[in-house]
C-alpha cells in the first residue's frame, strides 16, 4: 500500500487534498473523506437514537403514572384519614365512620355548678363528607398529562381535606335554651289586684337572671371539632322585667273617670235578662293604656248556650223578635260612659231607627263579630268597666287615671227631619172599610253631635263625632178588603 500526499500552498492558505488508498491492483479503495463523512453521521445518530429511545421510555412511565386506575392518589387525607389507593367507596365508608363520631361528640356547659352535656348533634352540626371525597377523587383527573403529573407527584407529598361542616343556628338556639331552662330566674313584672273600692294594689317586679345566649354560640360555633373539646362555660345576665312597679303607680286608677245610667221596661223579661247577661260580662274588664275596649271582644259571641234569649231587634227598617234583642241598650250605655270619659273612638255604628234609652246621637249598635263598639285607651292609665243593674236601669261605670278639672259635655244638633210614610196593608179578616193601626211610626233624622271639654272651665277640645242618621219609621194601617 503506497501512500502519497500533496501538499500546496497558495496565498498564505493551505490546501489539503483528500488521501487515496490503493489497493493491490492501484485502484482506489476509499478515500479520508468519506470516512469522516461516515464518522459524523454517526456520531449523530447514535445520540439521536438514545435520546429517542429515553424519550419513549418516559413517555410510556408518564402514561402508566398518570393513568385512570380509579382510586384516590397516594398522600391525600381526608380530616387526617389516610384514604390514598382507596376507591371513592372504599374512603366514604371510612369517612362516614368518622363524620358520625364528630357528630356524637359532646360538650360540656358548666353552669351554677352544674355541667349538662349535649351532643353536637342535637346542638345543629352536620359534617358532611362529599364534598372532600370529591376533591379527592378529582386529584390528577383533570387537564393535560403535565397537570396531572404536576397534581400527582403534589399530592404524593401529602394533601389534607376538610370535612365540610354547618350548625344550624336556630337548632342550636333551641337546643340551648332547652337543656338550660331550668337554669337562672325569670323575670317577673309588676302586677297588681283591684280591690272593693275599684282601685290597684301594686306588687312589685323582680328583676331575674338568664342565660347569655349569644357569647355561648358563638363560642359554640368556633369549636374545633378534630380536637378535644374543652369544657364550656355559660355566663348569665340579668334580665330586667318588661313592667315595674314605678310604671304601674304612674298609670294606677285614681278614680271615677265617668258614669252613665240608662232605663228599661223589666216587664219585657227575655229583653231584661240579655241585658243583664252582657253587663256582667263587661263588669271587672281591665283595659290596658293604649289598648283597645272592643264590646265584642269582651262580650264575645251571644248564643243560647250563653244564656240569650229571643227579644225585639231591628232588621230591614222593621222591629223584629231576635237573638239577644236588647244587648244594644249596653253597648249604647257604654257609649256614652266612654264619651264622658274622652276616650277616643274607633269604632261606633247608630241604629237604623231611633231608639228611645239614650238621645239621638248618642246611640251604638253592635252585632257580632264585626258590628262593633270600640275605644282607643288614651288615657294614661288603666281602664277598669264596671256594671252594675237594679229593677229598671243599667249604669257602666269607667275608673282610670283621672285628669284634675276636666268636664266633658254632649252637643247633638238635629240637621233634618224625615217624616214618616203611611202605608196601608189590606187584612181579609176585617171587615170592609175598617182600619187598625198596626206601627206607629216614627220621624227619620240626621244628627250631628260634638264633644267639648272643658279643663277647669276652659274649653280644650271641640270634636265633632260621626254623623248619625236614622231612618223614618213607616206608620202602617190594616184595612179591610
Amino acid at each position: 500500500m503506497e501512500e502519497s500526499q500533496d501538499h500546496n500552498v497558495r496565498r498564505g492558505r493551505k490546501e489539503v487534498v483528500a488521501t487515496k488508498v490503493y489497493g493491490e491492483n492501484h485502484e482506489p479503495i476509499f478515500t479520508r473523506t468519506k470516512f469522516n463523512r461516515l464518522i459524523k453521521k454517526k456520531s449523530f445518530y447514535i445520540p439521536v437514537g438514545i435520546l429517542f429511545c429515553t424519550l419513549v421510555l418516559a413517555g410510556t412511565s408518564l402514561l402508566i403514572y398518570t393513568r385512570d386506575q380509579h382510586t384516590i392518589v397516594e398522600g391525600v387525607t381526608i380530616s387526617g384519614i389516610n384514604v390514598g389507593n382507596l376507591t371513592q367507596d372504599q374512603a366514604k365508608t371510612i369517612i362516614d365512620k368518622e363524620t358520625q363520631r364528630l357528630m356524637a361528640q359532646t360538650v360540656k356547659l358548666n353552669v351554677d355548678q352544674q355541667s349538662p352535656e349535649v351532643k353536637l348533634e342535637d346542638l345543629g352540626l352536620t359534617v358532611t363528607d362529599d364534598l372532600a371525597l370529591q376533591k379527592a377523587y378529582d386529584i390528577d383527573r383533570k387537564g393535560s398529562i403535565i397537570n396531572k403529573l404536576t397534581t400527582k407527584l403534589a399530592a404524593a407529598k401529602g394533601v389534607n381535606f376538610d370535612l365540610t361542616q354547618k350548625w344550624d343556628e336556630q337548632k342550636l338556639k333551641d337546643s340551648l335554651n332547652r337543656t338550660l331552662a331550668g337554669f337562672g330566674s325569670p323575670a317577673t313584672d309588676a302586677s297588681f289586684k283591684i280591690t272593693d273600692q275599684n282601685t290597684m294594689k301594686i306588687q312589685s317586679e323582680h328583676v331575674g337572671t338568664t342565660i347569655d345566649i349569644e357569647p355561648l354560640v358563638s363560642q359554640i360555633k368556633e369549636i374545633n371539632i378534630y380536637k378535644p373539646i374543652s369544657e364550656l362555660k355559660v355566663g348569665l345576665k340579668e334580665q330586667i322585667p318588661s313592667l315595674t312597679a314605678a310604671q304601674l303607680e304612674n298609670q294606677k286608677i285614681t278614680g271615677l273617670l265617668a258614669s252613665y245610667t240608662t232605663h228599661f221596661d223589666p216587664s219585657q223579661t227575655a229583653r231584661t235578662e240579655n241585658v243583664r247577661i252582657a253587663a256582667k260580662a263587661l263588669d271587672m274588664a281591665v283595659v290596658k293604656p293604649g289598648d283597645t275596649l272592643s264590646f265584642n271582644q269582651i262580650v264575645g259571641e251571644r248564643t243560647i248556650e250563653g244564656g240569650y234569649k229571643d227579644a225585639y231587634i231591628i232588621v230591614d227598617d222593621q222591629f223584629v223578635p231576635g237573638l239577644a234583642g236588647g244587648i244594644c241598650q249596653v253597648s249604647s250605655t257604654l257609649y256614652n260612659t266612654g264619651l264622658f270619659a274622652n276616650l277616643a273612638v274607633t269604632q261606633r255604628t247608630n241604629h237604623d231607627l231611633a231608639i228611645s234609652y239614650v238621645p239621638l246621637g248618642q246611640d251604638a249598635t253592635v252585632a257580632y263579630p264585626d258590628l262593633d263598639l270600640k275605644f282607643n285607651n288614651n288615657s294614661g292609665g288603666y281602664l277598669l268597666v264596671r256594671t252594675s243593674t237594679s229593677a229598671n236601669t243599667l249604669t257602666i261605670d269607667l275608673y282610670g287615671k283621672v285628669k284634675p278639672g276636666q268636664e266633658v259635655t254632649i252637643n247633638n244638633t238635629t240637621e233634618s227631619i224625615i217624616p214618616p210614610e203611611e202605608k196601608r196593608l189590606v187584612d181579609e179578616t176585617l171587615a170592609h172599610g175598617v182600619s187598625i193601626l198596626k206601627q206607629q211610626g216614627q220621624p227619620g233624622s240626621i244628627v250631628n253631635s260634638v264633644r267639648i271639654v272643658k279643663v277647669n272651665g276652659k274649653v280644650v277640645s271641640s270634636e265633632p263625632l260621626k254623623k248619625s242618621i236614622y231612618k223614618a219609621l213607616p206608620k202602617i194601617f190594616a184595612v179591610g178588603a
